[in-house]
């Protein structure tokens, strides 16, 4: 095992940390703002069942979910794949802040047995501090279930002032086609026509497939990726599965053509002779990019990072309770603001030691040979790589976190994570988190009481019987504060009643990550059903992720967690 100094290692990335954008003053009256889910689906008869989860959690000051007076109005529309009206009406709720609520699909297609479209969600909170939606991508969750699989995915922000024609590079890297079944599912939530292009690239950027597109308002469209077509294939459980003729790995993009609208998409991962589902998203890029590349290297020979990015959720074949972890990592570049795109890995223990550097490691050229320089990830446009620790240097048993410094800077969620558990054959899909920069800006508003951490992560459950737990959670903090802070987070448990319980999580050193056991935290028996959990905390700035475990269907899911305010500067109520 490689142990670097870690005060000598992070000075070397040469990367300036400080806040690099204005903070906006938002405006002071409550609004109402959009998000979407690209993938409602329902079928009585195979026994899938969409949910939405609503957690409310807008609130003025670390404690204003005590104040009964706060909460969020939702509006729920529902469409078929064709763009019509699905099911009944619109729903409009009004939910208590930080009061966990679950929708079913009955609630919004009524008698239909089977349903396929998306959704558009509209909330508007309401306090004695009038004030928009804290973070648009903690507001609402998409939850699907069945007898053998589940899995859980945020709805996308779309504000109005992020409701543009401007065309984007809407991208992700996918996973090996030989190994899953891929279907990406498109949605135009929109009341204007979207069109464009979808774009599939094989991990050096070379088209394998490029598909036009046209959907009407409000209307989905499904690409099986593995077949290199569009299809009316049932998505879950592949019963309609055709013979797959792309067997690659690579990157998907949606390019949608100047002055239509953008859509939204998730991607459903699945293995061919499996019914489980894990479900991740793309990010908009603008397709605008610079003639020259910024000189990634110093004169000593050092990487100048613009940025690092991070994840919780590293683990390799490392053994907790009766389960082993292991991860598997993608990199996608999209369409960088830079002709080439870097990424330098690294990776942190619950000490928070650096142990273990793709500069030190050999075997990082070894496995990318086309796609590295001096120890650090070279993409461009369109290509995408896999990062297996099975292939490079870290010891076995390793559990903690991984960072990712990159230049130029990029979107976090171009950052992919795979956490497998091989004693059920089962996997899950999420992304990393932003970096220090964006959490210094997160901190700035007033509204958010001082709090150095507000970190929200929803979907969690806890069912534990004296003998036996049923349903889990492995909680994943990193701390990430360059002021040599050590943190000190408290975890706070949200149920449909609102605050269950706090619980302390101990010291977490500079640099640290550390992974906790829900069931080990909640010494008594406990049957908490779907939950919202918060981590605060008051001087360290720390990132939260979370595995859910459920034993019955022996499946996994994760949660990538949110600051609380992550979107809270990005638009007003203009």
């Amino acid at each position: 095992m490689i142990t670097l100094d870690r005060r000598q290692f992070l000075s070397a990335l040469s990367c300036s940390l400080g806040v690099y954008a204005a903070v906006q003053t938002p405006s002071t009256g409550a609004c109402w703002l959009d998000l979407c889910s690209p993938f409602f689906i329902t079928d009585a008869d195979s026994g899938i069942e969409s949910q939405l989860v609503l957690t409310s959690d807008t609130f003025a000051g670390i404690r204003g979910h005590e104040d009964a007076h706060n909460s969020t109005d939702y509006e729920i529309h529902l469409y078929d794949a064709a763009g019509k009206p699905g099911g009944n009406p619109a729903l409009r709720i009004n939910v208590p802040a930080m009061r966990t609520t679950v929708i079913s699909a009955r609630e919004l297609i009524g008698d239909r047995k089977t349903f396929f479209g998306g959704a558009r969600i509209r909330l508007r909170p309401q306090g004695r501090e009038r004030m928009h939606a804290s973070d648009l991508f903690s507001s609402a969750f998409l939850r699907w279930r069945s007898a053998s699989t589940f899995d859980n995915v945020h709805a996308n922000p779309d504000p109005l002032q992020w409701q543009n024609t401007e065309s984007y590079f809407y991208s992700m890297p996918f996973p090996p086609l030989s190994d899953y079944r891929c279907l990406f599912s498109l949605f135009n939530p929109n009341a204007e026509p979207s069109a464009g292009e979808i774009v599939m690239f094989d991990p050096h950027g070379k088209r394998m497939l490029a598909l036009p597109y046209k959907l009407a308002p409000h209307a989905s469209l499904l690409l099986d990726l593995n077949a290199g077509r569009l299809t009316d294939a049932q998505p879950w459980t592949g019963e309609k599965d055709g013979a797959a003729r792309i067997s690659s790995a690579g990157l998907i993009a949606a390019i949608n053509e100047r002055g239509t609208a953008k859509s939204f998409g998730y991607l459903m991962i699945r293995k061919p002779d499996q019914s489980r589902v894990s479900v991740e998203h793309p990010i908009h890029q603008g397709v605008v990019q610079s003639k020259t590349s910024t000189p990634a290297f110093d004169a000593a020979g050092q990487f100048k990072a613009r940025n690092v990015l991070y994840t919780p959720l590293a683990f390799h074949r490392k053994r907790i309770g009766e389960l082993t972890f292991e991860s598997r990592f993608l990199f996608g570049a999209g369409s960088p603001i830079e002709p080439v795109q870097w990424f330098y890995p690294f990776a942190v223990d619950g000490e928070g030691r650096a142990v273990w550097s793709g500069m030190e490691d050999k075997k990082l050229a070894e496995c990318l040979p086309r796609q590295t320089e001096r120890g650090v990830i070279k993409l461009g446009t369109g290509e995408s790589c896999a990062l297996d620790f099975d292939r490079l240097s870290l010891e076995a048993g390793f559990s903690g976190g991984l960072g990712v410094a990159v230049s130029p800077d990029t979107s976090h969620t171009m950052l992919k994570i795979e956490v497998r558990i091989p004693e059920w054959n089962a996997f899950a899909w999420t992304h990393f988190r932003p970096g220090l920069r964006s959490a210094r800006a997160y901190q700035k508003p007033a509204q958010r009481g001082g709090l150095a951490t507000d970190y929200i992560v929803s979907g969690a459950r806890l069912k534990k019987r004296r003998d036996s737990v049923q349903l889990d959670e492995l909680i994943a903090v990193i701390n990430i504060d360059d002021q040599g802070l050590e943190g000190r987070p408290v975890l706070e448990l949200f149920g449909q009643k609102g605050f269950i319980r706090r619980l302390p999580l101990g010291a977490i050193a500079p640099f640290a990550c550390r992974h906790l056991r829900l069931s080990d935290l909640v010494a008594d028996e406990a049957d908490y059903g779907m939950m919202t959990m918060r981590l605060v905390d008051e001087k360290a700035t720390l990132l939260m992720s979370t595995v859910h475990l459920d034993y019955e269907r022996r499946d996994l899911a994760l949660d990538h967690g949110s600051d609380r305010f992550s979107t809270y500067i990005d638009y007003g109520c203009e």
